[in-house]
């Protein structure tokens, strides 16, 4: 399977969503093969040009078909525990969606439903309205309990446990984050900042992803966490901790002028809600969302060298544990006759951040087929789209929970992309999505 390599701006796997523009093409090829076609991981032992390991499970096709199904065989994790009483998943299955036909942004050409998820490297789609799954669909080994790599759709939970614990009066959006993390207090990138600020990715930060310079910040970032190898020479920061302190202040730009999405930033956002709450991301995500939401699926989080949560990725859930989640989002937070999430968190995220300052950012050229009409608001991506308003979560290479809450619908999809970020598959699957809520609400 002749797959182009991962581009040099997309090493640092779960931790990135990379929004790299490009050329607006397909893949050189149209072998869609799945891991147990391409024999992946198969054999006692397996050959080594079909061996997964930490030197290419992260982004590198095409060994990313097996390895996000089997994260927590590669890389140390942390487990979600489920609700003590599961609750099942009520279908009522529409099969109008599998008749659908989908434009190829590529050939121009109307595709059936079975061709635009094999050519998009879904691995799950599920639909869900009116709290039941009314479609899914899965692919390359996937089931609907089968746990995936979501990458920076963890994110959006960071930033969801965040606004929660805005609610619950524990923090406000305006405090300082050095008021919560002293330690924080030196750093121009966050000392002055506040929550709302770093939890919007609009405080000013100095940082670069050039990956092929030895001292920039993506590279230093990326030995910290024990995802790239040092170089010699230099001293690297022992910590996640150790190293968001020495993060200055971007001189072009001040706080809260433009979007500028940087991963360190979540782990900032992450730290300030731990110790607003004095939890974990693991324990909040546990006792606020899997435990009221009847989870009964695998759920665990990656680890770090140091034994830390990646809180810029590394979540990994089933699509059925994520339908129960896009089911209470889009029912006002609610979910088996309880508030789970408060209905203004919803709105909020809903409403969306500043299209002004998301579109004066460096990420404000994603998706292709609507610039202009997005925002960033708590880690989560906004569409303000006449018609197809709705707030997603993204992780590259494929991973989406879209939420459309004013036409009822949400989808999670989960794929296993030979490319981190491409205008190709965002718009492929953009217009997938569309079709799919036209059909479901008569749009």
């Amino acid at each position: 399977m002749n797959l182009p390599k991962p581009r040099p701006a997309a090493v640092l796997a779960s931790a990135l969503l990379v929004l790299a523009a490009g050329p607006l093409v397909a893949e050189t090829t149209r072998d869609y093969a799945t891991a147990a076609e391409l024999g992946l991981m198969e054999g006692f032992p397996p050959p080594p040009d079909k061996r997964v390991d930490r030197s290419n499970a992260l982004l590198t096709p095409p060994y990313n078909r097996w390895s996000y199904l089997n994260m927590r065989s590669v890389y140390p994790s942390a487990a979600i525990a489920n609700a003590a009483t599961p609750v099942p998943v009520r279908k009522a299955l529409d099969a109008g969606i599998a008749a659908l036909e989908v434009r190829n942004p590529e050939t121009g050409q109307e595709v059936d439903f079975e061709t635009f998820l094999k050519e998009t490297y879904t691995d799950s789609f599920v639909v869900v309205k009116d709290g039941a799954v009314v479609f899914e669909r899965f692919l390359n080994g996937m089931h609907a309990d089968q746990p995936h790599q979501m990458m920076s759709v963890t994110k959006s939970f960071a930033g969801l446990l965040g606004l929660m614990a805005v609610a619950e009066g524990k923090l406000g959006e305006s405090d300082r984050v050095a008021d919560h993390v002293p330690e924080l207090a030196a750093s121009g990138a966050f000392g002055d900042a506040t929550f709302g600020q770093v939890l919007d990715m609009t405080n000013s930060m100095d940082f670069t992803e050039v990956y092929a310079d030895p001292d920039s910040g993506i590279r230093h970032y990326g030995v910290v966490l024990g995802l790239m190898e040092p170089v010699g020479g230099r001293t690297y920061a022992a910590s996640i901790y150790d190293y968001l302190p020495t993060l200055g202040k971007d001189p072009a730009h001040e706080h809260g002028e433009i979007f500028h999405y940087q991963t360190p930033k979540t782990d900032v956002v992450n730290w300030v809600t731990n110790r607003a709450t004095g939890r974990s991301f693991q324990d909040e995500m546990v006792d606020k969302l899997w435990s009221k939401l009847g989870t009964d699926g695998e759920t665990y989080v990656l680890l770090d060298k140091n034994g830390t949560l990646f809180a810029g990725g590394g979540l990994n859930a089933t699509p059925y544990d994520l339908a129960r989640f896009a089911m209470m989002m889009l029912d006002e937070g609610r979910f088996a006759g309880q508030q789970v999430v408060p209905s203004s968190v919803i709105d909020k995220l809903a409403k969306g951040g500043s299209v002004e300052g998301f579109s004066m950012g460096p990420n404000g050229k994603v998706p292709p087929q609507d610039q202009g009409d997005w925002s960033y608001r708590a880690q989560w991506w906004v569409r303000h789209t006449p018609g197809k308003e709705a707030f997603t979560a993204l992780g590259i290479h494929g991973q989406y929970i879209y939420l459309d809450v004013t036409r009822g619908v949400g989808v999670v999809k989960h794929s296993s992309q030979p490319r981190s970020a491409d205008p190709y598959f965002d718009t492929y699957t953009y217009d997938g999505i569309d079709a799919v809520i036209a059909h479901l609400t008569g749009g």
